[in-house]
């Protein structure tokens, strides 16, 4: 998650200064996420960079977007950058449960469950198509 409507970014100087003032103890961490968050980095990255705990830097930016009704753009598994998503994908575009596998790297198990759970398998196609085709021909 980040900030929508930043088109540039703190500058990693900036957002090193920001870390030297938490550690010097001028300002809280908190304080630290919100800056670097107000300056257009992502929660991921402001974790990275800072040492700070993932879950922590998420909680302060996801109370500040409550707290002020802040507009955010999706990143990371929310964006749908997923494992899964990509699988999806990919079937969707006709490629085999074999060829997907081979693609992502993964188990054909993996893939196989993925599929069977979304409709991509050849005797869900077909019992689709039997059923399409049996409807038409009944009219």
């Amino acid at each position: 998650m980040k900030l929508a409507g930043v088109e540039t970014k703190m500058s990693e100087r900036k957002a090193q200064a920001e870390v030297k003032k938490m550690m010097a103890g001028e300002q809280s961490k908190g304080a630290t996420i919100r800056a670097m968050f107000a300056g257009g980095w992502e929660v991921k990255e402001i974790a990275d960079f800072t040492g700070i705990r993932y879950n922590h830097v998420y909680n302060v930016v996801k109370n500040e977007v409550i707290v002020h009704g802040l507009e955010t753009v999706a990143t990371g598994r929310a964006a749908g950058n997923t494992k899964k998503a990509k699988i999806l994908e990919l079937l969707a575009a006709g490629k085999t449960i074999t060829e997907v596998s081979q693609e992502m790297k993964c188990l054909y198990n993996q893939v196989w469950q993925i599929a069977k759970a979304n409709g991509y398998t050849n005797k869900q196609k077909a019992a689709a198509g039997a059923t399409v085709t049996t409807t038409q021909e009944a009219h």
